[in-house]
């Protein structure tokens, strides 16, 4: 997994490319670092380029919600395949993140 950061003054993009999995946790924990940290009213995840994720990530993506919502940002996920998406919702990812 790579990660890019956008940023406008209105979100926070994290552009996820490549597969995201369990042995990513280190590099996310510098994307939760900045979420801890973030002044934009958005964090999104774009997930266009990520073609596999695992439970693990999700769990990544979970954490991730949690500090966001501590700060009333708004979570979003943008750009997910279909499978990604299904596999995301199966978990009840709705209920924590908007889907685009």
């Amino acid at each position: 997994m790579r990660v890019k950061v956008k940023s406008n003054a209105h979100e926070r993009e994290f552009v996820i490319t490549g597969a995201f999995t369990a042995a990513d946790e280190d590099a996310f924990f510098d994307v939760f670092l900045q979420v801890r940290r973030q002044s934009e009213p958005q964090m999104t995840f774009n997930l266009a380029q990520c073609p596999v994720m695992d439970t693990a990530a999700m769990g990544m993506l979970l954490l991730a919600c949690r500090e966001a919502a501590d700060k009333n940002l708004v979570r979003v996920i943008r750009g997910a395949s279909d499978s990604l998406t299904k596999q995301m919702k199966a978990c009840g990812f709705e209920k924590f993140y908007f889907f685009q």
